[in-house]
């Protein structure tokens, strides 16, 4: 009998013990990739305005967002976009055409931020060379379009 009241003892403090212990959070692996689809960016033909937009969807996650620019004041270059917010805040980003080296054209960026896991963030760009971008004739005035591939995979986040 005393053996079953021993064993019953330290059966409950064994459970009361393991359930009292805190349980550890599981830590999510950081991105290693972000997949933008349908990049757009142009000058308004005939018009003052601009207009950037595309996809982006984070591999493994449920995350998937459009991120979008336009204004109406671009004449025929595309504008320098500061850091802003996609539709879902956890994706920022920014575009821009870095300055030029004597004899040629800068290129541009485009720089996106995730925030996962609370406050962690992982980010990462993609550059084009300024021959993805040409200044396109139409009639009296000029305007800028992007002609490279729409669809694209940045990688090397940090």
């Amino acid at each position: 009998m005393k053996t079953v009241a021993i064993l019953s003892s330290l059966l409950l403090f064994g459970a009361t013990s393991v359930s009292a212990a805190p349980v550890s959070e599981r830590e999510t692996q950081a991105p290693t990739e972000m997949d933008i689809t349908a990049f757009s960016a142009n000058t308004q033909p005939h018009g003052d305005g601009a207009f950037i937009s595309f996809n982006i969807a984070i591999p493994n996650t449920s995350m998937s967002t459009t991120c979008g620019y336009s204004d109406q004041t671009s004449v025929s270059v595309l504008p320098d976009v500061s850091l802003r917010p996609c539709d879902d805040p956890a994706v920022e980003w920014q575009f821009r055409q870095d300055p030029s080296i004597p004899g040629t054209e800068g290129r541009y960026r485009v720089v996106i931020t995730y925030a996962y896991d609370g406050v962690k963030r992982v980010a990462g760009y993609h550059e084009w060379p300024a021959t993805d971008f040409p200044l396109e004739s139409f009639g009296s005035t000029s305007e800028t379009f992007y002609r490279g591939q729409p669809d694209f995979t940045i990688t090397d986040l940090s």
